[in-house]
């Protein structure tokens, strides 16, 4: 592992067992000003000086080369993320229409008083399950994202929220399917279920966001709040709740992309510095 990685995995890993750089020091018996300079990534170690270090925090080189491993591939993975975060909010766009036209055909509500205010769109079967298909997809990939990077952070409500998010989205988008050949499936109280799972997942979900403002700033407290209005309104009033919830998309992929430049960077993202 090279600089400046190599200096902020110890730094990260002396953070993680609660130590101040001059605690460290009376474990190694390692100068102060060693231990600033390499966790800056100033200066390139010993390997000897590494190992003591290393040593006193617990750890050791097969852990670290570990690390840097994982590192590159949360670095590959929120590439693919921030992507397929772009796809599945373009997607989006016609999947939100769709289905609103659904939920408006399976209700009593007036289609007057929702299409004065949101787009529904009706389409054909193939066009319907290739746009769920595609938009699972995506949306799988995106999260996948987060789920890295609660794992990279210490993050670990975003890492699991999302990883429960992933699952119940597979089974939505699997239900959305099935239910549009076999609409006697598509009842109100499975409706109700899946809009109050999501909802209070997002609430969670929009938690976990806000937690990361130590190393991303002030675009993680908006993105958390949208969602967290977002999982409120799905809960409530589905149809704006859907539509608050893309604003949060946009602001997430945001986020994705900030941190992936980030941790190219060899920044400290943990959520305990």
């Amino acid at each position: 592992m090279k600089q400046p990685e190599l200096g902020n995995r110890i730094s990260q890993l002396r953070k993680a067992k609660g130590l101040t750089q001059e605690e460290l020091v009376e474990r190694c018996n390692v100068s102060v000003r060693t231990i600033q300079r390499i966790e800056t990534g100033e200066v390139n170690p010993r390997s000897f000086t590494v190992k003591t270090i290393l040593s006193a925090l617990d750890s050791n080189f097969d852990e670290l080369h570990a690390d840097s491993s994982f590192s590159k591939n949360v670095s590959k993975t929120l590439h693919i993320a921030w992507i397929a975060g772009i796809i599945y909010f373009v997607l989006g766009l016609l999947e939100g229409p769709m289905d609103m036209n659904r939920i408006i055909i399976n209700s009593e509500i007036p289609r007057d008083t929702i299409s004065n205010f949101i787009p529904m769109i009706t389409v054909g079967p193939y066009a319907y399950v290739t746009v769920k298909i595609f938009v699972c997809t995506a949306y799988l990939l995106f999260l996948r994202g987060f789920g890295f990077m609660g794992r990279y952070t210490g993050n670990s409500m975003l890492y699991i929220v999302s990883n429960i998010l992933m699952g119940i989205m597979f089974f939505v988008v699997v239900f959305d399917i099935v239910s549009f050949f076999y609409t006697e499936w598509n009842g109100l109280f499975v409706q109700m279920a899946i809009a109050l799972s999501l909802g209070m997942l997002g609430i969670v979900f929009g938690i976990a966001l806000i937690q990361l403002r130590s190393g991303l700033g002030a675009i993680c407290i908006f993105a958390g709040a949208i969602e967290i209005l977002a999982g409120i309104l799905l809960i409530f009033l589905q149809p704006f709740g859907l539509v608050v919830q893309m604003v949060a998309v946009l602001l997430e992929i945001m986020i994705i992309y900030q941190f992936s430049i980030a941790i190219a960077e060899g920044a400290d993202m943990s959520i305990s510095k």
